[in-house]
């Protein structure tokens, strides 16, 4: 069953976008993400399978991104 990850992110702008997108794509567990750069927070939403909010939270410090998930 998919899961859908929420997290606030140090996302700023098109560039950071393109890193978190160049370690998500690679995840064959990811089927969607996004992100609402129109929101303060700047939240990524994932939906995935089979994978961790901590290992999300990794591929995103490997990019320079700070996150935090979001209950």
């Amino acid at each position: 069953m998919d899961s859908i990850l929420i997290f606030r992110t140090s996302i700023s702008g098109k560039r950071d976008v393109k890193r978190v997108k160049s370690v998500l794509e690679q995840c064959p567990q990811i089927s969607k993400w996004n992100v609402d750069l129109e929101d303060w927070e700047k939240v990524l939403r994932i939906e995935c399978k089979g994978i961790t909010p901590t290992g999300i939270l990794d591929m995103l410090h490997s990019v320079d991104i700070q996150a935090a998930e979001l209950e």
